[in-house]
């Protein structure tokens, strides 16, 4: 037992050297961009929250973490929903919850860098990244293209921050509020049914970064202002997911100092394990492994088609498992191959046009023919491989 009194000293001594050199250090700013309405760093969007109040005053500011279908029963008729992600997509189910509600006269405020899915097909929206940002510039001016809404001479930001803008929608039914510098449009407002969708191209100016750098919070409080004087459900689902912590411990885990003790009581305890099972604990005999037969079942499998000459029904298995791993890692439609698709497509895995192209033209040859041949089959999975292995590295 006397001992054991070794063990627990080392452990506070431990515990008490972490506690005094967390509050010793400078806090650190953390640039990670969550646009989450509770964070205070520079890319959260605490001061908007605040904004909103002003906004909208006498409204109900309702923040949630769940779906647009889920929200559908509870969403205020006609009232205003926010989101703010850098990549907006949504399920289908998720989109007919948005555009009916619109439809009914609801309004949508939405700021993304990127749109695509249902919405943006049905919109015919699409959206231009600049890459390569002007030399020697390191600031971008927008504006509102009504120049009366302009109370500044100048709205400036971040040009990394502000690089994207519309290049296609529906001039038909879609209204342009504002530009950047070079005349491209940033916020539009789009008439659906009874009510608009107001799509923005650089959630990033509503920031903190960028809203308590003056006058700034003007542009970010005109531009929200199109919005009608309704209640607004912020939903950060599209860009955060499920945030609450599913586990009993959320109470501990969701506040920093019970889960660091949490932690360390967690690590002095398995400490504490490890020393005495090398006290105490009597020899264990070695144990095999079980060999892991998965991969023989595989490749047992894959001979037994390859040897029937069954080529297509393992070209259709490989084009149905590449498919399924583009919907899910750049959450694209795979059914809707037209040029903005390859584009889109190529953006994102940095793979030039043509070459996609070639890709689903050497999968629809395959899938549209009865019967293929050895070297077909061949010729299939190299440009697979091919395209897994770059992008994966990309």
């Amino acid at each position: 037992m006397k001992k054991d009194w070794k063990y627990i000293l080392y452990v506070s001594l431990a515990f008490a050297l972490v506690v005094i050199v967390r509050l010793l250090s400078p806090a650190q700013l953390d640039w990670t961009v969550t646009l989450a309405h509770d964070d205070k760093n520079p890319y959260g969007t605490y001061a908007l929250d605040q904004l909103l109040q002003n906004i909208f005053p006498g409204k109900t500011i309702q923040h949630s973490s769940l779906t647009l279908y889920e929200l559908k029963d509870s969403l205020h008729r006609p009232g205003n929903i926010l989101i703010l992600t850098q990549s907006f997509s949504m399920e289908d189910a998720d989109a007919k919850a948005l555009l009916r509600h619109v439809d009914n006269g609801g309004t949508a405020f939405i700021a993304a860098n990127y749109f695509s899915g249902t919405v943006a097909d049905t919109l015919n929206l699409n959206s231009y990244d600049t890459f390569m940002p002007n030399i020697g510039n390191d600031s971008s001016l927008l504006h509102f293209t009504n120049a009366a809404l302009d109370t500044t001479t100048r709205y400036s930001y971040r040009e990394y921050d502000t690089k994207n803008y519309f290049i296609s929608f529906d001039t038909t039914r879609t209204t342009v509020i504002a530009r950047n510098q070079s005349g491209h449009p940033i916020t539009i407002r789009v008439q659906w049914g009874k009510g608009h969708l107001i799509l923005n191209n650089t959630p990033l100016v509503f920031t903190n970064y960028h809203i308590l750098a003056n006058p700034n919070h003007e542009f970010a409080a005109t531009t929200l202002s199109h919005m009608p004087q309704q209640d607004v459900q912020w939903t950060e689902f599209y860009h955060l997911g499920r945030r609450e912590i599913q586990t009993p411990l959320r109470v501990i885990l969701t506040s920093e100092p019970l889960s660091w003790a949490y932690y360390l009581t967690l690590a002095a305890i398995i400490l504490f394990m490890l020393f005495e099972m090398k006290r105490k604990q009597r020899i264990i005999p070695i144990q095999q492994p079980l060999a892991n037969t998965t991969l023989e079942f595989v490749g047992t499998i894959g001979n037994l088609y390859y040897h029937n000459n069954d080529h297509k029904n393992i070209a259709e298995k490989r084009i149905a498992f590449l498919l399924e791993s583009i919907r899910a890692r750049y959450h694209v439609n795979t059914q809707m191959r037209d040029d903005a698709f390859f584009k889109t497509l190529s953006r994102k895995t940095g793979r030039p046009e043509e070459y996609i192209r070639q890709l689903f033209a050497i999968i629809d040859t395959i899938s549209q023919s009865p019967k293929i041949s050895t070297q077909q089959l061949m010729e299939l999975n190299k440009i697979i491989e091919d395209f897994n292995n770059t992008t994966l590295n990309a």
